[in-house]
C-alpha cells in the first residue's frame, strides 16, 4: 500500500486546491494540481482543442473529456508517486463501468485517496460548492455546470473510490489539514 502519496478527489470547489496547497505546505510533500498537468497527458492522447470548442455544452464536454481523463490519471498516479495530487472534479466521477474499474484498478494501492465534501448533507454540500463556484466564475452558472456538480456529489464514483471523507464545512484550512494528516501514515 502506498502511504506516501495523498489523492484530493471531489466536487467542483470542494476546497482540494486550497486544502492541497497547504497540506503540501505542512507536510513538505510537492503538490501536482491535476487540472494545470491534464492538458499535457490529453494531447499526448490526441486530445483535439478544435473538436472541444465546438462542443456546445459542458455535459458533452465531460463526455469528450472521459477517455482522456481516464489516461491521464493512470500516467499522473504512476509518474508522481510520493506526491500531494489534487484532482480535477471529472477525474474522479465515472459513470461508465469500464471508466471507473480503470481508475479504481489504479487507485487500489494507493492508502490516501480522500473525498473531500463540505458536510454529509449532499444537497447542502452541492449548494455551497455551487455558491462557492460562483464566486469564482462571478457570473450565474448554468444549468449544466450545477447538473456536473450534483453528479460528482451524488454518483457513488467518488464514494468507491475514496478511502476516507473529509467533511470541511465549520472547519478552517488547517484543520481539514490535520485531518488528512491523521489518516497518513508517513
Amino acid at each position: 500500500m502506498d502511504n506516501n502519496t495523498v489523492i484530493l478527489i471531489g466536487p467542483m470547489c470542494a476546497g482540494k486546491s486550497t486544502i492541497a496547497n497547504e497540506l503540501s505546505v505542512s507536510t513538505g510533500i510537492p503538490r501536482v494540481p491535476m487540472d494545470r498537468v491534464r492538458w499535457y497527458y490529453y494531447l499526448k492522447d490526441g486530445y483535439d482543442f478544435v473538436k472541444e470548442q465546438n462542443i456546445e455544452s459542458f455535459s458533452e464536454k465531460i463526455i469528450y473529456w472521459k477517455p482522456f481523463e481516464v489516461k491521464a490519471v493512470k500516467r499522473i498516479v504512476e509518474e508522481f508517486k510520493n506526491s500531494i495530487i489534487d484532482f480535477g472534479a471529472g477525474h474522479s466521477f465515472y459513470s461508465d463501468e469500464t471508466h471507473f474499474q480503470e481508475v479504481s484498478e489504479a487507485l487500489k494501492t494507493f492508502a490516501n485517496v480522500i473525498l473531500l465534501l463540505p458536510c454529509e448533507d449532499k444537497e447542502e454540500s452541492l449548494r455551497i460548492c455551487c455558491d462557492r463556484l460562483k464566486k469564482r466564475c462571478k457570473r450565474e452558472l448554468e444549468a449544466s455546470e450545477i447538473e456536473a456538480n450534483r453528479d460528482f456529489i451524488f454518483h457513488e464514483s467518488n464514494y468507491k473510490l475514496a478511502k476516507h471523507v473529509v467533511y470541511t464545512e465549520g472547519k478552517s484550512v488547517e484543520e481539514s489539514v490535520k485531518e488528512i494528516e491523521s489518516y497518513m501514515k508517513l
